[in-house]
C-alpha cells in the first residue's frame, strides 16, 4: 500500500457530463433547479470521503457550439448560479470542501473576494473557487462592457498564441492576485469587539490593497473580515500550457485532462517545470488533480452498456 494518500474530488454540472445523462432512468430532471438536489450530490459526496466538489458555472447558457446558441432543446439548459448553491450546502455539510465556479472576466474581483470569504465563513472554513475565464462573444454581449471577437473552432489548436486569450488570462491573474489581498486587507485579530471601550474592530488591522492590474484597480478593504481559513482554495481548470502558466502563478490546485498515464505523467511534469519558472518560491507546491470522466455501475460491462445506451440518445428530439 502506498504511503501517499489519494485525493478524489467530484465536478458537479446538471445532471451529468453526459449530455443526455439527464435521460437515463435514475436521473432526476426535475430536481435539477432544487436546492435538495444539490444538497443530496454533495451529502453523498461527503459521505464517500472525498476532499471536495466542484460546482460547474458560465455565464452563458450551455451549448454545443464553440461560441454561441446552438438552439438545442433535447439537452440541459440552464443552471442556478454555482456560489450561491454552495452557500445553500454550506450549513448542511460538515467535512467536504466547495469549491464553486466564478469567473475572472466581466466579474469584479471585489465581489468574488466577498462571495467566497461568505462561503467560507457559511461553512466554517471549507470554501475555495474554480477561477474561469470567459472568452465566448455571447457572454461578453450580457454586459456590454468588453469587446470579444467570435472564438472559431480554428482556433482551438493555437489559443496559446490567440491574442484576446492571452489577455483574458493575464486579466485572470490580476483577478486572483486582487481576491487574494482582500482577503488578507484584516489581520486575523481586526475584529476585538470591546464593548466596555465601544470599539468593534481596530482599524489599524485593515489595510488598503492598492491593487493595480492592467485592466483594473482595487483600493480595498474588504468588506467581509478576512476568511476562516485566511486564503480559501484556489483552482483552475487547464488544457494547455497557457492555463498550466495561469495556475501554476496563483493557483493551489490544477485540474489537468490527460487521455492516459503516460500523458498524465507528461503533464505533470511539464505543469511542475512551469511552476519552477514562475511559481513564488515561497508558496506551498501546486497540487494537480488528474480531471477524468467516470462512469458508475456495478461493473465495467455494465457501465459500457449504460454509456451505449446514453450515446445511442444523444442528440435526439
Amino acid at each position: 500500500m502506498s504511503a501517499v494518500p489519494l485525493h478524489l474530488a467530484v465536478a458537479l454540472d446538471g445532471a451529468g457530463w453526459h449530455p443526455a445523462a439527464w435521460r437515463d432512468p435514475a436521473a432526476s430532471p426535475k430536481a435539477l433547479f432544487t436546492a435538495a438536489y444539490w444538497a443530496q450530490l454533495v451529502a453523498e459526496a461527503e459521505h464517500g470521503l472525498l476532499d471536495f466538489v466542484t460546482i460547474e458555472d458560465s455565464l452563458a447558457l450551455q451549448t454545443t457550439l464553440l461560441d454561441g446558441h446552438d438552439g438545442r432543446v433535447d439537452q440541459v439548459r440552464g443552471r442556478l448560479d454555482a456560489v450561491l448553491v454552495a452557500s445553500r450546502i454550506a450549513p448542511l455539510t460538515s467535512r467536504i470542501g466547495l469549491v464553486p465556479t466564478a469567473t475572472t472576466t466581466h466579474t469584479e474581483p471585489f465581489h468574488v473576494a466577498s462571495s467566497i470569504a461568505t462561503l467560507d465563513y457559511a461553512s466554517t472554513g471549507r470554501a475555495g473557487w474554480r477561477a474561469q475565464i470567459s472568452g465566448r462573444r455571447t457572454e461578453a454581449a450580457h454586459f456590454g462592457r468588453r469587446e470579444v471577437p467570435e472564438l472559431r473552432p480554428e482556433d482551438l489548436g493555437d489559443l496559446d498564441k490567440a491574442g484576446v486569450v492571452r489577455e483574458l488570462f493575464a486579466d485572470a491573474a490580476d483577478a486572483v492576485e486582487a481576491v487574494r489581498r482582500l482577503w488578507d486587507s484584516w489581520e486575523d485579530d481586526a475584529v476585538i469587539r470591546d464593548v466596555a471601550t465601544g470599539r468593534f474592530v481596530d482599524r489599524d488591522r485593515l489595510h488598503h490593497v492598492a491593487f493595480e492590474g492592467t485592466s483594473f484597480t482595487v483600493k480595498g478593504p474588504s468588506i467581509v473580515p478576512r476568511p476562516p481559513q485566511g486564503q480559501p482554495l484556489v483552482t483552475a481548470l487547464a488544457h494547455s500550457r497557457l492555463p498550466y502558466e495561469f495556475a501554476a502563478r496563483g493557483a493551489d490546485v490544477v485540474y489537468v485532462t490527460p487521455h492516459d498515464s503516460e500523458q498524465a505523467r507528461a503533464i505533470v511534469r511539464e505543469v511542475r517545470e512551469i511552476s519552477g519558472q514562475v511559481r513564488d518560491p515561497a508558496a506551498a507546491e501546486l497540487r494537480i488533480f488528474a480531471d477524468l470522466v467516470v462512469l458508475l455501475d456495478d461493473d465495467a460491462r455494465g457501465a459500457r452498456e449504460r454509456k451505449a445506451r446514453l450515446d445511442e440518445i444523444d442528440g435526439a428530439t
